[in-house]
């Protein structure tokens, strides 16, 4: 009996040191600061989220939003930059200077705007020691979108000791992430400093490197876990090696799209419904957890496409439609309608108050599919939305161009126009014409070639002026390997053929646009194949690996634009499958060859989306909007132009249908 009484306390003193331990902070996070070199910030190691290092100041923090102060009860507190580093031997920190009145407070606070930290293990910060141990109560506290609120003391988490990498009479603060229970860690909307005293006082603080703590790479995991699914392969050898072997083009492409469809089907948000802007795999792995009126238009798009070729049914397409829908509806918007360009995929805040005409003309004419291809289920509200969308407020009279967008933060219009026909702009100058809210003299005011007096762009124009719409219009060409084309703004192929997803210029309008694309598809075979001695065609904007990290660059082919991007030897696969229907032996060949020459191109969602074929290094990224190009492509070839036929059975359809029927380019 007492041997097992001696035992059951033993137990019992062994659980309750387990619980002692699992309260210190030091034990529970380690310590971090000694993983970091005193040489780098925390932004360079994947475990932290940095709020703020504050080495650029007090204003703007690390995730872009400015920390705010405010004082009740005649309280007051004001903030200074000084030039001393808590961990770093150069950098500045974070001093509050405040004048508390009796029982009252003051606050240091900055807006975190949904920020995901669910994977985190704790937050951290630097004190100065001298500073915290003489002050008052201070706290600080998260509170997520949902208006919860928790707060801790952060005397209670001073870890001990001190690593060695802190400087001397700094202390660091640990808040284990337990701490803040019960608030969603993955929309957190604001973080506090509290300062409080019960007799009137004043002193001040000093903070340096704020930051959340996690294990493995705190951003992607916290953002991986709010997706459907992520791949866990980044190579696909066995499927590029199934697809090498001898098919008909039609099932070979068949089974390309059903690969692509599944980032539509993984990459979206599990509560919100909206797809994430990328994916990058391999070593980088990385999220863009953010959609922006294009990728919202895409995935509709695609969900109408996968439901035409039998990828899904029609009802589990409206059903993932209905659930972005009903995120898009909620959607902060700026006049009439307009979406600002990027928001976040899981609390869908604006992380810009960009307003992007052409963005916005892609999600006009996907409203437009979307009334026709599901009129029972989205035919009223996708027209009231397609309604209040004005473009008339883009619309420049003195020039009859479209503005290229509003910055509503700074209440102005960009300054510049959409002044080229041939780019991917004139998406929103279909829809603004097609709807009604501007005249078809529009169309007639976009240059076809700039003006021969601006003597910067490629080549001095040749051609004629014509009369369209009751407008002269000087009906231009450029001349490149023996063939007159009209150019776009930076010769890529996206530019020129983009459109053709969702309006048929190649039926419509076969003496200018569509002439123009088959040219266009043509010359850049010959300038990657042939000028250049590529092994693959097809340039235009994409995402390429750089460092340990990525960018996104326009390319094409310089001649074959006005103002002509480079083209790097950097080839994106999307780019020749817009071509398709152009010359589907050639996008064929071309696919073919992509696949059997690097055997990294090919993962999990199909094609990934660059190649530098000089070194035939891949960037192992997806775009949702190339993504979304390449799974549009290939449904409207092998189901007859199904998306398109849906935007032109449409009162807006037709009226575009009427408008570029009208024009022959000089070539």
């Amino acid at each position: 009996m007492a041997l097992e009484l001696f035992s059951n306390l033993k137990v019992r003193a062994a659980f309750l040191l387990f619980l002692s331990m699992a309260s210190c902070p030091s034990l529970i996070l380690g310590a971090p600061f000694d993983e970091i070199s005193p040489h780098k910030n925390f932004a360079s190691n994947s475990k932290f989220q940095v709020i703020d290092d504050f080495d650029s100041g007090i204003s703007q923090s690390h995730v872009q939003t400015k920390w705010e102060m405010r004082g009740s009860g005649g309280s007051e507190i004001s903030a200074t930059s000084i030039s001393e580093d808590g961990f770093k031997k150069w950098g500045r920190a974070a001093q509050l200077n405040y004048t508390i009145s009796k029982h009252s407070s003051v606050e240091f606070f900055v807006p975190l705007e949904g920020l995901d930290v669910s994977r985190a293990k704790g937050l951290m910060l630097l004190v100065k020691t001298e500073e915290l141990n003489t002050l008052g109560n201070i706290t600080v506290s998260l509170s997520d979108m949902a208006g919860h609120q928790r707060a801790a003391d952060l005397k209670q988490f001073v870890m001990t000791p001190t690593p060695k990498t802190v400087q001397s009479g700094w202390s660091v603060v640990d808040v284990p992430i337990q701490k803040f229970q019960l608030l969603d860690l993955s929309r957190l909307e604001r973080l506090t400093f509290l300062i409080e005293s019960e007799n009137a006082s004043h002193g001040q603080i000093t903070f340096d490197e704020l930051a959340f703590f996690g294990t493995g790479d705190l951003v992607f995991d916290s953002h991986r876990d709010n997706l459907i699914a992520f791949p866990k392969q980044t190579v696909q050898s066995k499927r590029r090696e199934a697809l090498l072997r001898p098919q008909a083009d039609a099932t070979f492409f068949m089974e390309i799209a059903k690969d692509t469809w599944g980032y539509f089907r993984d990459e979206t948000d599990r509560d919100t419904g909206l797809l994430v802007d990328h994916i990058r795999l391999g070593k980088q792995k990385s999220i863009g957890s953010y959609i922006s009126p294009t990728n919202i238009a895409f995935y509709w798009l695609a969900c109408v496409a996968a439901s035409e070729l039998e990828i899904i049914s029609k009802q589990e397409a409206i059903k993932l439609v209905r659930k972005s829908f009903e995120s898009f509806k909620k959607l902060e918007r700026w006049e009439n309608g307009f979406l600002f360009n990027f928001y976040q995929t899981r609390s869908s805040i604006p992380t810009r108050r960009y307003v992007s005409t052409v963005d916005n003309g892609w999600l006009a004419a996907a409203l437009v599919v979307l009334r026709q291809a599901f009129p029972n289920e989205f035919g009223a509200e996708a027209t009231a939305y397609l309604d209040e969308l004005d473009f008339s407020k883009f619309y420049d009279s003195k020039n009859g161009q479209l503005r290229i967008g509003y910055d509503a933060d700074k209440h102005a219009y960009a300054p510049y126009h959409y002044g080229l026909l041939v780019t991917e702009a004139r998406i929103a100058s279909y829809v603004a014409i097609g709807k009604g809210d501007i005249g078809r003299e529009h169309w007639a005011k976009m240059y076809r070639t700039l003006p021969g007096s601006w003597e910067w762009q490629k080549q001095a124009p040749g051609g004629a002026e014509k009369t369209l719409f009751g407008v002269p219009v000087f009906e231009g060409h450029y001349t490149h390997a023996e063939h007159s084309f009209v150019p776009s703004w930076g010769g890529s192929l996206f530019e020129f053929l983009a459109p053709t997803l969702v309006v048929d210029e190649q039926a419509f309008a076969p003496k200018s646009l569509g002439k123009n694309n088959r040219l266009a598809a043509q010359l850049h075979v010959e300038y990657a194949l042939h000028e250049k001695g590529y092994p693959v065609w097809g340039l235009a904007p994409c995402a390429i690996q750089n460092g340990n990290g990525w960018s996104y660059r326009e390319y094409g082919a310089p001649e074959l634009g006005a103002k002509g991007y480079s083209d790097l030897g950097i080839v994106a696969p999307y780019a020749s499958l817009l071509a398709i229907e152009i010359d589907s032996d050639a996008v064929s060949r071309n696919a073919r060859e992509f696949l059997s020459r690097y055997k990294t191109i090919y993962g999990p969602y199909g094609f990934y989306d660059s190649v530098q074929v000089s070194n035939s290094g891949i960037n192992p990224q997806y775009l949702a909007l190339d993504q979304g190009m390449i799974f549009i492509a290939i449904a409207n070839y092998l189901k007859h132009g199904t998306i398109r036929n849906y935007f032109h059975q449409d009162p807006v359809g037709k009226v575009v249908q009427e408008l570029i029927q009208e024009e022959e380019f000089l070539l």
